[in-house]
C-alpha cells in the first residue's frame, strides 16, 4: 500500500481476492511489537484477541523449570535448530531486562521475530486451528514500505510451520499490513465515539453520518510503540507515503529510559536494565515503583517524560513536510497513547484527536477486518 494507486481499504477486496477452498476461511491476524505480540484466536462462531510479551528467551532443558505450583503459560518453538521459550508467562525464563528482545531494523526476519511468530501461531493451534487460509502480519511503517520485507514475510509464512512438540499448522496466503492501517480499517466500528471527540473539539470537521465519509478525508494515523513512533497519512482510504514515516528511539522505552535516568540520580546510584520493567509497570498502572525495598513516587517526572513526548512528537510534524495543514483528524493507536494526545490537542487545538477504544489492539482488530474482507471478496 505504499504506492499512489493503493486501492481503498473498502475495495481491497475486490483487488486482491484470491479463492479458497473452504466455504467458511479461516482468517487470523498477528501483530509482532516491540513490546507485545498482539494476535487473534479462534473462540465460539468468532475469534478473540489475546497478547503476549515480545520476549523469546532461549529454552532452558533442565530440570528446575518444572519446579513450581503450577506449569508457566509458555511454549518452545523451534527456530534455527534451537528452541526458543515464548507466551505469556516469559517473564519468568527472563534474565535481565531487556534479554530476549530484538529492536533492530531486522527485527521481521531474526530468530526472535521467527520466534514470536511461531508462538502466535501455536497459541492458534492450541485453541483449534490447524489450517489458516488468510493470514495478516503488520510491519512498522518505514519497514513496512520496503518490498523485500513484505515479500520475505509471505515467502517465510505462506508454508507448512513447524511451532513445536510435533505440532504443525498451514498458512495458505499471507497478506503484510503498516501497523497503523489495522487502526485506520477499525474505525467503523467507533463512530458515536469519534463523533463525541469530533463535536466537543468545535473545529471544522463535522459528526460523520458513516464510515465511509472517512474516505473523504485525510486522517493521519499514529501508533507510539514500544521503540518507534509510526505515522500513516491516509487521503481517500489510500496511504500517501511521502508524508509518512517512523521515528526511531520515539516510543515508550525512551521515556522510561528518561525515568530510570531521572531516577538514578535522585537515588545517588545507577539503575541497571532490570529495573526497566519494573518502572514500566508502575508508569502503566501510575503506581510508585518499589526499589530495594523503598517506594518511590513517579508522578514527580511528568515534565521529563512529557518533554520525551513532545520531542517525538516534533519529529513526527517534520517528517509530515507541512502535510499537517491539511490533516482533517488525528486518530491514535497502541499501548497508553494519552500523553501524546495530550501534547496534539495542545499543538493541534481545532483537530480533532481519537483515542481508539482497547487501543493496545487495534491494530490487530483491524487486521482481522482486512483479512476478513479480503477472504470474503
Amino acid at each position: 500500500m505504499a504506492q499512489s494507486n493503493t486501492p481503498k481499504l473498502r475495495e481491497v477486496a475486490r483487488a486482491e481476492k484470491e479463492p479458497t477452498e473452504s466455504s467458511t476461511p479461516v482468517v487470523r491476524a498477528i501483530d509482532v511489537g516491540f513490546g507485545l505480540v498482539k494476535l487473534s484466536v479462534p473462540a465460539g462462531d468468532g475469534v478473540q484477541f489475546i497478547s503476549f510479551p515480545s520476549m523469546a528467551i532461549p529454552a532452558d532443558a533442565s530440570a528446575v523449570r518444572t519446579l513450581g505450583t503450577r506449569r508457566r503459560d509458555t511454549f518452545d518453538v523451534p527456530v534455527n535448530g534451537a528452541l526458543y521459550e515464548v507466551g505469556r508467562d516469559v517473564g519468568l525464563a527472563q534474565a535481565g531486562g531487556s534479554f530476549g528482545r530484538d529492536v533492530t531494523d531486522e527485527f521481521y526476519r531474526g530468530a526472535i521475530y521467527e520466534a514470536l511468530t511461531k508462538g502466535a501461531l501455536r497459541y492458534m493451534a492450541e485453541a483449534g486451528d490447524t489450517v489458516i487460509d488468510v493470514l495478516v502480519l503488520g510491519l512498522p511503517v518505514n519497514q513496512y514500505n520496503d518490498a523485500k520485507r513484505r515479500d520475505y514475510l509471505r515467502a517465510t509464512y505462506e508454508n507448512e510451520i513447524d511451532i513445536g512438540d510435533g505440532k504443525k499448522i498451514t498458512v495458505r496466503k499471507v497478506i503484510v499490513q503498516a501497523q497503523p492501517m489495522g487502526g485506520y480499517a477499525a474505525l467503523d466500528d467507533h463512530l458515536d465515539e469519534l463523533n463525541r471527540v469530533i463535536t466537543s473539539t468545535g473545529g471544522a470537521l463535522k459528526p460523520l453520518n458513516s464510515g465511509e465519509e472517512l474516505d473523504d478525508l485525510a486522517v493521519l494515523m499514529i501508533d507510539p510503540g514500544e521503540h518507534t513512533l509510526d505515522w500513516l497519512l491516509i487521503q481517500q482510504g489510500t496511504i500517501n507515503p511521502r508524508a509518512s514515516g517512523a521515528a526511531s528511539d520515539a516510543g515508550r522505552h525512551r521515556v522510561v529510559r528518561s525515568v530510570v535516568e531521572s531516577l538514578g540520580s535522585d537515588v545517588g546510584r545507577p539503575l541497571g536494565p532490570a529495573v526497566l520493567p519494573r518502572i514500566n509497570e508502575a508508569l502503566r498502572k501510575k503506581t510508585p515503583v518499589k526499589l530495594s525495598g523503598v517506594a518511590h513516587d513517579l508522578n514527580r517526572y511528568e515534565p521529563v517524560i512529557m518533554s520525551v513526548i513532545e520531542d517525538s512528537i516534533n519529529r513526527m510534524v517534520d517528517g509530515l513536510r507541512d502535510a499537517h495543514e491539511i490533516v482533517d483528524l488525528i486518530v491514535l493507536v497502541g499501548g497508553h497513547p494519552e500523553r501524546y494526545r495530550d501534547v496534539l490537542v495542545k499543538r493541534f487545538p481545532a483537530i480533532p484527536v481519537f483515542i481508539m477504544p482497547e487501543s493496545m489492539a487495534a491494530n490487530v482488530r483491524g487486521f482481522q477486518m482486512i483479512g476478513e474482507a479480503l477472504a470474503a471478496g
